[in-house]
């Protein structure tokens, strides 16, 4: 159900964004969730709020299957790459980072790892045992699910009572219910991670790592927490429960959950080799904005079928943007004027993004004004211009900025161009031809002869 948004705070918000667990490469999937989170940020500040996002890194405390028991992901990746957990967790959160700058995701106002905040972590946990809503075991520290009423239902449907005991995590003996959730784990031998507590060595469990760090940065109580469907539950559950146990006030006001990102119509399973990474998606030919502008076709309501028809049809639509707006600042001379606010165009993109961050009819109002970039009326090009670099703070395709990179070529690649130009001149339109063909096949360079001159598009990235 979509409800009107009403800030905690007049023209602030805060938003609680949960990151990745780097114990391996993020897969588009993954990354699709963070352009989402992306746009709901964008879209905030299009309406003039003053945004405060935080975003997680978990490099401990996230166990495989989401379970209390077993091992945990980073210990499992540094034994996979013989190496120490944190210098993998740093390795794969900087290509994390490349990646979503490629997909042009601002960064988060705050980036908090999970082992830089473990005091925090132990102290939440504290007030929760002082409070009676969790217990100390001979394993580590529980919290009782029994103590908050309506656990596991605040998002889902489902009543927890329903659900197989053991389905989700393994059947602890020292658990007072079997739905109780681990908030501290006492150390194993061999484990690589642990850390002083008052109830001895150990490690911190995943849920409570994110209710910690969002409470530390944006108050006990915030506007917007985000993620994917698959943290529903347990994970959103347990932050709500234990987050409200231990303040006796709302955790997250408002709660924006991600569909999946499906491989031609299936899951992605690594066992059936479709976690594509960005980079493969380059290899292919594809401009990381091309994925953006593919996930910005599909409310986040609804699952994004990637598909390679798909990739090539955002692939070409971003090439028909570009070269359309640059052709359009060619024509008026980089001139923009702003529209009327009530310009039927301008109006219809703000509607949507109104509603509920829609996307697909956010895209549609920017073609009509693509459309009107394409006009041989100057001053509608011009209100056109204007429009679509406007619309872009939200979009975050790049537009001006490819609009205006005619010095972005190589030096190989200016040769080949300026060596084209020569043989028109002289009339070889033979190695004209060839020159465009191998502009096109070897450097990803789309060439437009036109009346004012050739211009060029970049239909692949460099190296690609």
């Amino acid at each position: 159900m979509v409800e009107p948004f009403v800030p905690l705070r007049p023209g602030e918000i805060g938003m609680y964004n949960c990151g990745p667990t780097v114990y391996d490469w993020q897969h588009i999937g993954n990354l699709y969730a963070y352009i989402v989170a992306d746009v709901a940020r964008r879209t905030f500040e299009y309406f003039g709020y003053r945004v405060t996002q935080v975003m997680n890194i978990t490099d401990v405390g996230h166990i495989v299957d989401d379970a209390d028991a077993g091992e945990d992901k980073m210990e499992l990746a540094a034994k996979r790459e013989q190496k120490d957990p944190l210098e993998l967790a740093a390795m794969y959160t900087r290509q994390f980072i490349i990646d979503r700058h490629k997909l042009n995701i601002l960064d988060p106002h705050v980036i908090a790892k999970a082992t830089d905040h473990i005091a925090q972590m132990i102290e939440l946990i504290r007030r929760l045992i002082e409070k009676g809503n969790a217990y100390v075991a001979s394993d580590g520290v529980y919290f009782d699910v029994t103590t908050f009423p309506g656990y596991g239902t605040r998002l889902n449907a489902e009543n927890p009572a329903d659900r197989e005991a053991g389905a989700r995590v393994e059947v602890n003996e020292n658990k007072r219910h079997p739905a109780d959730f681990a908030l501290w784990r006492a150390a194993k031998p061999g484990d690589l991670q642990q850390w002083e507590s008052p109830w001895g060595r150990g490690n911190p469990g995943w849920h409570i790592e994110c209710s910690a760090m969002s409470m530390q940065y944006l108050g006990e109580t915030f506007d917007l927490h985000s993620g994917g469907e698959d943290h529903l539950f347990p994970h959103h559950e347990c932050e709500i429960a234990q987050s409200e146990a231990a303040t006796g006030k709302q955790f997250a006001r408002y709660w924006l959950h991600v569909r999946f990102l499906r491989v031609e119509g299936q899951g992605m399973h690594k066992s059936i080799g479709n976690t594509y990474l960005l980079s493969q998606l380059e290899e292919w030919g594809y401009d990381p904005l091309a994925f953006r502008l593919l996930a910005l076709g599909v409310g986040y309501r609804k699952p994004l079928d990637f598909t390679r028809a798909g990739m090539d049809a955002a692939q070409n639509r971003l090439v028909k943007w570009r070269r359309t707006i640059a052709e359009a600042c060619v024509a008026t001379g980089g001139r923009m004027t702003e529209p009327e606010p009530d310009f039927g165009v301008r109006a219809g993109f703000v509607n949507a993004l109104a509603d509920d961050f829609n996307t697909p009819r956010a895209v549609a109002a920017a073609e009509m004004a693509l459309d009107l970039a394409g006009s041989p009326d100057l001053a509608v090009r011009e209100r056109a211009l204007w429009l679509l670099f406007d619309m872009d703070r939200v979009l975050g395709l790049s537009l001006r900025d490819r609009a205006s990179a005619a010095d972005d070529l190589s030096v190989d690649e200016e040769r080949l161009f300026d060596e084209r130009e020569r043989a028109r001149e002289s009339g070889d339109y033979a190695k004209s031809d060839q020159i465009r063909a191998d502009l096109l096949t070897k450097y990803g360079i789309q060439l437009k002869d036109t009346k004012e001159g050739t211009r060029w598009e970049r239909v692949r990235p460099k190296g690609a």
